[in-house]
Order: C-alpha cells, then structure tokens, then sequence
C-alpha cells in the first residue's frame, strides 16, 4: 500500500473541480482545465513536496508515476501527457490488467504490474487524478513495490464528493463555506 496519500482537494460532483478533472481529458480535451489542473499540481509540490517526503519517509524521489487508465483509454495517460516532463525524476512504468474488470471499486493485488527491473530501493511519487474508493491508487501502489519500489507516495488531485450519498453530507456541510487554503495540504505539519 501506499507509505501517504495526499489529495490536493475534494472534487465535489458538479462543482468546478470535479468539471475540470473531467473536462481535461475527455474526447476534446479543455485547455483551460488542463491549464487550471496542472497549475494546481505545480504550485501544490512547490510548497508541500516536503510534507508529502516527510509523510512516506522519503528523502529524494527517484521515480514519479500516474496510475494507469482501466477503462480502455488508448495511449498515454493524460494526466502523464499533462505532466510532461516537467518533474526531474525517471518515469516508473505501470501496466494495466486487462483481465481485471475496470469497474472493480476494491483493491486487487494484480490489477497493475511494474515491468521488471528498474524500481529497486525506489522512492516513487505516484500521481492520480481522482481518488473514489482509493482501490486504483493502492492497487498501483502494491504494483510498484512487487516490482522494487522502497516507498511509494500518492498525490491525488481531487478526492471525488458524492452529494448525493449520505456519508458525505457530514463533510460536505462542513466545507460548504471554506475555500481550498493552498498553504494547507493532508499531511501538513
């Protein structure tokens, strides 16, 4: 499993965030969300890169990585594409299991594979888009360390709000009125 897992922000269903982490990689893509997004990611490492390192005990990353797409989006994953090469570490590869059922909502062990070699002792920033059930990023997690990596970290750029469930009326009433505070992350100390 993952050593932390770091969301930026909720991604509230039919709220701006939620929007944009659609709109960026849909069949025509928004610029503007891409833009907003990336951004987003950018000045959130620029100033709680030390907070995630501290969380996961990692004191350099070696290796940065995207959980692969499971519903059989072709090519490179957006958000990687989005990403560029605008981190300095080496790119840790992940394959999907196309004989897991991408609308499996819980961990599996098999799920992701790390193509041998490469990870040992690694420190891996892995990134995702939108956290909901949290069975993709750690299942990527397991994938990565089956495959060498020493620590993992996750950054997940919206942790995906259903107001329409009851369990999230809680939380959503208590964040109705405060806006995302860019000095503040999870795992800020």
């Amino acid at each position: 499993m993952a050593d932390a897992v770091v969301p930026i922000s909720y991604a509230v269903k039919g709220w701006q965030h939620a929007h944009a982490l659609a709109a960026y990689k849909s069949k025509f893509p928004s610029q503007r969300s891409q833009t907003a997004l990336l951004n987003l990611l950018l000045l959130f490492l620029t100033d709680h890169h030390g907070c995630i390192a501290d969380a996961a005990r990692v004191t350099r990353w070696s290796h940065v990585a995207v959980v692969p797409s499971t519903r059989g989006r072709q090519g490179t994953h957006p958000l990687r594409v989005l990403v560029g090469d605008r981190m300095r570490f080496s790119w840790a590869e992940l394959i999907a299991n196309p004989e897991i059922s991408p609308g499996l909502r819980e961990f599996h062990p098999d799920r992701f594979a790390a193509p041998p070699g490469g990870l040992d002792d690694a420190t891996v920033l892995l990134l995702d888009d939108t956290w909901t059930t949290g069975a993709r990023v750690q299942s990527a997690s397991y994938a990565l360390k089956r495959g060498g990596a020493a620590r993992v970290a996750a950054i997940v750029l919206g942790r995906h709000a259903n107001p329409g469930y009851d369990g999230w009326k809680p939380i959503l009433r208590s964040i109705k009125d405060q806006p995302y505070r860019q000095e503040c992350c999870a795992v800020h100390v």
